[in-house]
């Protein structure tokens, strides 16, 4: 009789062990962390492979997270390195020490950081199976040294590859290794009870994924602008939308979203109306090929036939039939698109400057073996902060949307 309860009793615990265990192995979802926001003299660093170091060219991540805190003092570095892998080994000088990997914990502690964006695992999935367990080694010893520094860490997946140069079987070994690595990095995250974006199956799920990357591997404009929606999505942010619904006979405006209708008048000939947003948008590429990820919609009812035109101030934004305004236009263009435009070019062009500072072309001559050569030198580096502390103050200005007034008038 006792020996059936023990048996019983250990049974029990023993199941509830394993349960336990398998509760802790679930990924937690966006649902799981309490909203992301990122605080005032935040240094957010965004750090990794060529995922990170190519977005310099198009800044739509740092885009992304610096319009969502408008009025909060947030500066960015993106210490991306292409090849790199979670023991730095691209980062290699001729200069010994530092080694690489005590080269990308120095060069992180330089900029002092308090948010790091960690981007690693699609050149470690090459070692398929067989390097999981130094991966895994080497991504918890970068979390604890990047906890050290007090800074919270947020993981990224690598994201798949999407050549169609491949051949099929190829392709799929490739992306197998890719989404193994994707769940050892949502593992770890967490058991560390840290936050984790998958970028891996929303790149998956594209129809014609070949319009996002340049060779299968490396995004381009197109996969960036995508890529920004992703995380904003994986932070749990809301989508960067608004519509506004204008009703002329109730003489009645509002606006849903990230929008809000500060005031409108209705006269008889016109319909003006201020308009508040809180979100620049997403500066839309330069390309035919874009998943729409943000909307701009106007619908006006109560218009007489003809055609009517949007103005915002002096200049005309688009006409279109009182029909087809009560179905709702799409605004692509405008004074918010403008200042997009003019902040993602000025990010742009500071990240530029802090990567000359960062990776000197000759970096040997400057900090390494021969620096007794040209090492006075250096000072010029760090007077490039200068430029970048100036630069980051305009971004701070430009970053803020200001109120818009609207007028809808029949086109003579």
């Amino acid at each position: 009789m006792y020996k059936a309860v023990i048996v019983s009793s250990l049974f029990i615990l023993f199941a509830s062990y394993i349960s336990g265990c398998a509760t802790a192995q679930q990924v937690k979802s966006v649902e799981d962390f309490p909203d992301f926001e990122l605080e005032n003299e935040d240094r957010v660093v965004l750090l990794g492979n060529s995922l990170i170091q190519y977005d310099q060219q198009h800044g739509y991540i740092e885009y992304a997270l610096t319009t969502r805190w408008p009025q909060k003092d947030i500066t960015f570095r993106n210490l991306g390195w292409t090849g790199d892998t979670v023991h730095g080994k691209a980062r290699t000088y001729y200069t010994t020490p530092p080694g690489p990997y005590e080269l990308l914990i120095d060069q992180l502690k330089e900029v002092e950081p308090t948010v790091v964006f960690v981007g690693y695992g699609a050149n470690e999935a090459y070692e398929g199976e067989e390097g999981i367990p130094d991966f895994r080694q080497g991504l918890n010893k970068l979390l604890d040294d990047i906890e050290k520094m007090e800074a919270r860490a947020v993981l990224l997946s690598p994201i798949p590859h999407m050549s169609q140069m491949l051949a099929e079987e190829e392709l799929n070994a490739r992306n197998k290794n890719l989404k193994l690595y994707s769940e050892v990095i949502a593992e770890v995250a967490s058991a560390r009870h840290i936050r984790f974006i998958n970028l891996f199956k929303p790149f998956q799920g594209l129809d014609n994924s070949d319009q996002f990357t340049t060779d299968g591997v490396h995004l381009n404009e197109n996969g960036y602008y995508y890529l920004a929606s992703v995380m904003e999505d994986g932070l749990g942010l809301p989508p960067r939308k608004w519509r506004v619904e204008i009703d002329r006979a109730r003489k009645d405006a509002k606006a849903t979203g990230m929008a809000t209708i500060l005031e409108a008048q209705f006269g008889d000939e016109e319909i003006n109306f201020t308009l508040g947003s809180q979100l620049l948008p997403l500066p839309p590429p330069d390309s035919d090929t874009v998943i729409e990820i943000q909307t701009r919609d106007f619908t006006i009812n109560g218009l007489g036939r003809g055609c009517y035109t949007l103005s915002e101030g002096p200049a005309d934004i688009i006409s279109a039939s009182a029909e087809r305004w009560s179905e709702g236009v799409e605004i692509e263009r405008g004074l918010l698109f403008e200042q997009a435009n003019e902040l993602q070019e000025l990010i742009v062009n500071k990240n530029q400057l802090y990567f000359r500072k960062y990776r000197p072309v000759n970096r040997t001559y400057l900090v390494g073996f021969r620096s007794f050569e040209q090492g006075q030198n250096t000072k010029e580096l760090e007077q490039l902060d200068l430029f970048i502390t100036r630069m980051e103050d305009q971004v701070f200005q430009l970053r803020k949307p200001q109120p818009k007034v609207y007028r809808v008038h029949a086109v003579k």
